[in-house]
């Protein structure tokens, strides 16, 4: 009985060691691809063939080499990268099997000699893997195949369905025309362009100037109950369980910045001087506080930071404990030490002096009634800053109609004008006319040429301006009118025009065709192959094994489902991005790509 024990020992070693001698023979000559799997779960079976982890591996690896695939993995979830790649494979088996009924054949060889002539075919396209070298096996070997994590004849296979796919998209693309009046119209719409020249009047920079009243604010409650509580309930963490936080105002004035040890007289004399006038400047700002003028105007005019001193000093809810505002830590500390509606005495720190006021303190749960206010203050600051907004376009405007140029109105590009005195150079509470000094306003800037069809470069969709600007004199020095956009007004004037002419169609018309057909082929090409890959899947040629999928698509961001469970980003389908060809790898690459 021993003896028989030893020898069933003996068998099952042997058997072991030829399965091990089968699978390294298998990862180094390639197996059929139905073989030993070692219990691996298939993503899906499409045509009688398994799609592996090996195959979705190939293909990210494929991708990435030709496209910046985006690195932030919120971002990935919400494009589908792990989509885009999955169809990406189904894509090609389906065009492949497509060019097999149709007679055609890429076989081994064909691969092979791709290969030697240095191409790789990756979504469609052929890229030059060897640039201006010749084709050396060893290096194909060592550098080119590791990069794909996958055996030469699994590699080559890869490569024969894409030649095979890529035949069917020629096949397509051949048969595709374009008609002489999708030729014209195309024409006229690159060729009929303008480009033109701005000032944009941006509300929230209006609103900046705005300090509503508590009666504004009661009256705007009023009036926006269910709008406001609508608002409260969208935006509820910013209400509720909240630190300790204070609402902070501060007024800086900036210290010049000490001289070297070893400087001459003159310099430290000079620093000692302005110095003086820093402090001299905080404490007239802190007397004329004193006096009861109001911090906000005073902020307005004294504050040297750029950030808050359009608003009042104003800079917002924040907490100074933990790791604090993010402002000079003798912000905090002064912040730390008023009550509610109180103003510091002058807070001196390394680089500036400061006056701190806390408007109020909060913690926990915001009260539905407070919420509310503020969320009008935000509304009745926009409201207003868009009037104020409008009546200084509306000023610039008849100043142009009375004679001025726009040059004379507003600065270059890159450099902020002054506005001739009115309304977008008044304080907080003046009058037209009472303006001394002119303050900074918008800057002329130029759109480039755009279609009369597209988006205004910098202003985006805005038919009216568009309408105006093509019926405008290009001659002449603005057009008549104030246009609104999202963000504000604008007035403007026609830079640049062109028109299409049938000399200028004549000279495009080769290069314009042959891409009005590749355009054209895309999206026949797309549309054929993503039928296909319904009607195989609904045959029963493409079989998902779903179970896998939904392992194989759960991000480890969890961005398609919120918290109370519920469907954000919609589930991964087989065959819904088959004709993509990484469409949306292609918008990411374009936008970045590494995001």
């Amino acid at each position: 009985m021993l003896a028989a024990l030893r020898t069933s020992l003996r068998q099952v070693i042997v058997w072991i060691f030829l399965g091990v001698l089968a699978l390294g023979f298998g990862l180094s000559f390639g197996l059929p691809s139905d073989a030993i799997t070692c219990g691996v779960e298939p993503i899906a079976k499409t045509y009688g063939e398994n799609l592996l982890d090996e195959d979705y591996q190939y293909q990210y690896q494929a991708i990435s080499l030709v496209l910046p695939l985006p690195k932030d993995a919120k971002f990935q979830e919400t494009m589908g990268l792990k989509q885009e790649v999955l169809d990406a494979i189904v894509e090609r088996r389906v065009l492949a099997k497509v060019g097999e009924r149709m007679g055609l054949a890429a076989v081994k060889e064909d691969a092979e000699e791709a290969t030697s002539l240095g191409h790789v075919i990756v979504l469609g396209n052929t890229y030059d893997w060897l640039g201006d070298g010749a084709f050396n096996y060893t290096m194909f070997k060592q550098r080119h195949l590791p990069r794909f994590l996958v055996t030469e004849p699994k590699y080559l296979e890869y490569q024969r369905q894409e030649l095979l796919a890529r035949t069917v998209r020629d096949l397509i693309a051949g048969a595709v025309t374009v008609s002489e009046a999708e030729l014209r119209a195309e024409y006229e719409g690159r060729q009929n362009q303008l480009s033109l020249r701005y000032a944009r009047y941006e509300t929230a920079r209006f609103a900046d100037l705005v300090d509503p009243s508590e009666g504004e604010l009661t009256k705007y409650v009023e009036g926006h109950k269910d709008e406001l509580v609508k608002q409260f309930e969208a935006q509820g963490t910013r209400f509720t369980k909240l630190p300790k936080q204070l609402r902070l105002r501060f007024i800086q004035v900036h210290k010049p910045e000490p001289p070297a040890e070893d400087a001459d007289k003159p310099t430290k004399a000079a620093y000692e001087a302005a110095l003086k006038a820093a402090r001299l400047k905080i404490d007239t700002a802190a007397a004329r506080l004193a006096d009861g003028e109001e911090f906000r105007a005073l902020a307005r005019t004294v504050s040297d930071d750029a950030m808050t001193a359009s608003r009042g000093g104003d800079y917002g809810w924040a907490s100074v404990e933990g790791t604090g505002t993010g402002l000079d830590p003798a912000i905090d500390r002064a912040a730390a030490e008023l009550k509610a509606g109180t103003v510091s005495p002058v807070v001196e720190s390394e680089e500036a002096f400061y006056l701190v006021r806390v408007d109020g303190v909060r913690e926990g749960d915001v009260p539905q009634e407070e919420a509310l206010r503020e969320l009008a203050e935000d509304g009745v600051m926009r409201e207003r800053g868009k009037e104020l907004a409008r009546l200084a376009a509306a000023e610039a405007l008849q100043a142009l109609k009375d004679g001025k140029k726009l040059t004379e109105l507003f600065k270059s590009p890159d450099a902020l004008g002054m506005v001739e005195p009115g309304i977008d150079a008044l304080p907080v509470g003046g009058e037209v006319g009472s303006v001394k000094e002119p303050a900074k306003g918008p800057e002329l800037r130029v759109t480039g040429l755009f279609a009369r069809e597209r988006p205004i470069p910098g202003l985006g969709m805005n038919p009216e301006l568009t309408k105006a600007a093509w019926a405008a004199d290009p001659k002449a020095e603005f057009i008549d009118g104030v246009f609104e956009t999202d963000d504000g007004l604008v007035i403007a004037a026609v830079e640049k025009k062109e028109t299409a002419t049938e000399e200028g169609l004549a000279a495009a018309r080769a290069g314009l065709y042959r891409e009005l057909v590749a355009r054209k082929a895309g999206r026949v090409t797309a549309r054929f192959a993503f039928n296909t890959c319904l009607a195989d899947k609904a045959r029963g040629d493409i079989v998902p094994h779903d179970a896998k999928i939904k392992r194989l698509m759960t991000y480890e961001t969890k961005e398609a489902v919120d918290e109370d469970g519920n469907q954000v980003l919609k589930p991964y389908v087989m065959c819904d991005r088959v004709g993509n060809r990484g469409g949306m790898l292609r918008a990411s690459a374009m936008m970045g790509g590494a995001r």
